[in-house]
């Protein structure tokens, strides 16, 4: 495998939607808050993402390097290649590069204070890269201990959108953007419940501590079914007191879609038992389906009400 694949195996891409989208969620809200839009933020609150993302995949891996030793023994035949345990790349190369991306991310960080004069942009930067040191890192390593999933749900679904939307209007806490972070960040729990399903055995072996070598396969599947179930009726009353956002070709699509994923999960979870990783995935992909639609779909209509509010001053 050349050097570069390598890289790129290493850095997960399919897994990057997972911080992209709720960063452009975060942009597109703060757009439209403040009614003026901007290619410097949203290219720059691009890079930062990026170092973020490079940093937490790369560093998880190495953090994991045991975990995944293991489960590569336990199942040598039904799970994906691991980075350092398959011998992708060595284990140095990963936490020196992971290290590098965390200093570049708060160099991005220090680049927008100095252009914007935004001094909490470091603030952040650090409070991101610190949250990621808790979830896997010694000496807190909560994604061994227990409450790791609680910890992601707060960085992916609440802290890294409330971030970017920062960047264009400050510390405002606008009702409608604090109903919907609350939501997202519940959905973004079924996502770090749903990731350890295929590490049930393996994570249990190794005596990491997450909601599913706790609960088991079904519990876990059930709770994130019941999130799902619940979010779809807050979303329901969120449409109905802010009135801003109940169009009713964006609430209809909104709602057929969470319906149409809402019911595919519910097909799918009986499937997704212990150890059947093929179909682990599939369930796993819908949950992530559902989310990063929550995520998207309220950009676009957050970018849409922004177009058309600025063509309407200029015209």
């Amino acid at each position: 495998m050349p050097n570069l694949s390598r890289w790129l195996f290493a850095l997960k891409i399919k897994s990057w939607p997972k911080l992209l989208v709720p960063s452009f969620f975060g942009q597109m809200m703060g757009m439209y808050t403040l009614q003026e839009g901007s290619l410097f933020l949203l290219l720059n609150g691009f890079l930062f993402t990026f170092f973020l993302l490079a940093y937490i995949v790369l560093l998880n891996d190495y953090a994991d390097i045991h975990v995944d030793t293991l489960k590569r023994k336990m199942f040598p035949d039904a799970v994906s290649p691991k980075t350092i345990p398959d011998g992708i790349l060595p284990k140095k190369q990963v936490l020196v590069v992971g290290i590098c991306s965390a200093i570049l991310c708060v160099l991005v960080s220090i680049w927008l204070d100095i252009y914007l004069q935004k001094v909490y942009a470091v603030l952040f930067a650090i409070l991101c890269i610190v949250v990621f040191a808790f979830y896997s890192l010694p000496p807190v390593k909560l994604n061994y201990r227990g409450g790791g999933e609680f910890l992601e749900m707060m960085g992916v679904g609440v802290l890294l959108p409330y971030f970017h939307f920062s960047l264009y209007v400050g510390f405002l806490f606008p009702t409608a953007l604090m109903f919907l972070l609350s939501l997202t960040g519940v959905l973004s729990l079924t996502s770090a419940i749903a990731s350890g399903l295929s590490d049930e055995e393996s994570d249990r072996e190794g005596g990491k501590t997450t909601l599913v070598t706790l609960l088991g396969n079904d519990m876990a599947k059930q709770i994130i079914f019941f999130i799902f179930t619940l979010s779809y009726f807050f979303f329901l009353l969120f449409f109905i007191t802010q009135s801003e956002w109940n169009h009713w070709v964006f609430v209809s699509v909104f709602i057929l879609f969470y319906l149409y994923e809402w019911k595919k999960i519910q097909v799918l979870t009986p499937k997704a038992r212990t150890n059947a990783f093929e179909e682990q995935r599939v369930y796993k992909d819908h949950i992530h389906y559902l989310i990063w639609f929550v995520f998207f779909s309220f950009s676009v209509y957050a970018l849409i009400r922004f177009l058309v509010e600025y063509f309407g001053r200029v015209c």
